[in-house]
Parts: structure tokens; sequence; C-alpha cells
């Protein structure tokens, strides 16, 4: 949903580069575009508007006038008709929806040649929306990232390889929404080594655990119980699991 700002001027913040192509589709075809808003204004009255573009920073600042507010069958708001701005032009929001939608706004500039130099300056939001559709190099330098939409990001990558994932299951900036992406993906939990290192991850929720760790074979849960480097929450659920196979496990000298 988007946030719309109205005083002497309406400022609208979409919450997504997304929402903002789907919202503003129908303007750029010379339609109205609708704000949902609980402030009236009356038909007629012009305002500035400022496009605040999602994501990618920068603004559009066109011309508003407003020609009627909702009807009773829609949610409260105000349906408007954009014109060019004194500096900003329609234009110009076309040509950003335009490299949105085909993907052209996360290519290379010209004459750059590190994927590294140029995706340590994109913003991080940036970082995150590429990571959905990098390709492998950029994958790489995304890997190492350390920001959690990122990874979260990443994981979404349709071209993400297995032994990707494996090493993505291994960092320790991991936290339960990235577990929860990994277990619901029945390629990646049907492989053994995938089920061990989330296993061995000291970030792994003790709730998830439960889930991992049923699906290990007893020398596997035998080592983690024994590993000085798992975590107590694991080590109490292998223990578990251990006993509900039949093998009873002495406690490991020292631990809690």
């Amino acid at each position: 949903m988007s946030r719309v700002v109205i005083g002497h001027s309406i400022e609208v913040h979409f919450a997504s580069p997304h929402q903002m192509v789907e919202e503003t589709a129908g303007v750029l075809q010379g339609g109205l575009l609708f704000l949902e808003t609980t402030h009236a204004l009356e038909p007629g009255v012009e305002r500035d508007l400022a496009i605040h573009v999602p994501w990618l920073g920068g603004s559009v600042r066109l011309k508003a006038r407003v020609v009627r507010g909702a009807r009773p069958d829609e949610p409260p708001g105000l349906h408007l008709r954009l014109a060019d701005g004194p500096h900003d032009k329609l234009s110009q929001l076309a040509e950003i929806v335009g490299k949105v939608r085909s993907g052209a706004v996360l290519e290379e500039n010209p004459g750059e040649t590190s994927p590294e130099q140029r995706i340590r300056s994109m913003t991080p939001s940036l970082r995150a929306m590429l990571a959905a559709k990098a390709n492998p190099e950029e994958r790489a330098v995304l890997s190492r990232d350390p920001d959690p939409r990122v990874l979260e990001y990443l994981l979404k990558n349709p071209g993400l390889s297995l032994e990707e994932v494996r090493r993505l299951a291994g960092r320790l900036t991991m936290h339960h929404g990235h577990f929860a992406q990994i277990l619901r993906n029945p390629a990646w939990m049907t492989d053994d080594a995938m089920r061990q290192i989330l296993a061995r991850n000291p970030r792994l929720p003790e709730f998830m655990a439960e889930t991992v760790l049923q699906l290990l074979p007893i020398p596997v849960l035998k080592n983690l119980v024994e590993s000085a480097n798992t975590t107590a929450s694991t080590r109490r659920v292998a223990v578990r699991v251990l006993q509900s196979r039949g093998v009873v496990v002495a406690a490991r000298k020292g631990a809690v």
C-alpha cells in the first residue's frame, strides 16, 4: 500500500517498484491516478505532486488535478489527472517505469568492468532487488553481503544452484526467515549435505532443528551430540531424536 502525504503538495511513497509500476500504469495510458487517503480535496483542486521512486531513490515532480473523490464502492481516496510539472515530465515517469519493467534499471552502466564495484555502489535496497535476478558472477558478490534482505532475495533467485544454497545455509547471518525459505523447498531439503549444514549452523532455531534433525541418520546425530561446536539447543534436539529411535546417548562432559 502506498503512503500518501497531503499538504501544500502531495507526496506519494510506494512500497516497492512493482507497486509503482502497477499503480501508475493507467496514468501513462492517459488514465487517472487513484490515491487511497482519507484527506478530502474538492474536484478541480490542483497540487504539486511528488512521486518518490521506491528503492532507487529520487522523485518525479509533476502537477495533479483532482477529478473526483472515491465512489461508494471504493476505499476513501482521490482520483487525480497528472500533467507535466515545471521541471519534470510524465515522460520521465514513463521512462522509469519502463526500466523497472524490463529490468534495465539494474543493468551495468557502460564503462564499468567490475561487478563488485558496481554492486557495492548500490543502495542496500537496490542490492536486494538485484539479488532476485542476479547472474552467477553477481551472486558471488552478493553472497557476501551482510544485509539480511540480500540473502532473502538471493534465496528467491530461480537460477540459484544447490551448491550456492549450501554455502548460504552455513552463513552466520542466517535468521529464522531464511531457514524457513530453505525448509520450504523440497528439492533443497532432500539433499543430505544441506540438512547437515543446517543442523550445524548455530543460528538454527530449536523449533526448526526439530524438523531438520528428524531427517538425519543416527551417526550424524551422534556426532552432533558429541561435537563441542553444537549449540545446546541443537544438542537437546539431537538427544531427543536419538531417544525416539531407541538410542540412549550420555550427555557430553561439560555440556549444560
